[in-house]
Order: structure tokens, then sequence, then C-alpha cells
């Protein structure tokens, strides 16, 4: 089947939407936006460097098992301390 191009629709261009709506409905100017963080939220962003000391040699020993395919995922070992993690957020 030939597909003749003079029969194809024009592509619609997107536009950029410069107003945004508020919570009551109303459009509001894209440069009137603010936003505000939660406090809980900002906590968790906040990192204890002294907590979690980064080993550079343990990063690169990670990247090369990937590269060569020898990096396996434990999800029950993932999913484990995710759970410990949401308790301990939780304070249970």
């Amino acid at each position: 089947m030939k597909i003749d191009p003079s029969t194809r629709a024009p592509i619609a261009q997107p536009t950029r939407n410069t107003e945004r709506t508020s919570q009551t409905g109303n459009a509001v100017p894209a440069d009137d936006l603010s936003v505000s963080i939660n406090p809980a939220a900002a906590e968790l962003g906040q990192t204890d460097s002294a907590g979690a000391p980064f080993d550079s040699e343990r990063v690169a020993a990670l990247r090369q098992a990937i590269a060569e395919g020898r990096f396996s995922v434990r999800a029950d070992a993932i999913a484990d301390k995710l759970i410990d993690s949401v308790k301990e957020l939780l304070g249970r």
C-alpha cells in the first residue's frame, strides 16, 4: 500500500500553557503560582551525612558488577528494608 503525502493531515504543534487553574477553578497566570512543601516532607529531604558515610569503592564495585552482569537484585531484601523504613517513619 502506498501512502500519498498529500492526503495526510497536518500535525498540530503543541502550545505552552501559561495559565494554570487554582483550587477554586479560576485561571491563574503561571508567574503567580507558588509552591509550599509540607514540613514533614521537608524533614524527609534532610540527610544525616554523619550517619551514612559514602563509600566510593563500594559504589565502583557495584557499577563494575552491574556492567559485567554479575549483580543480582534481591527483591525480598529490598522489600524488607522498605517495610522497616516505613515502620520507622511511622514511629512503630
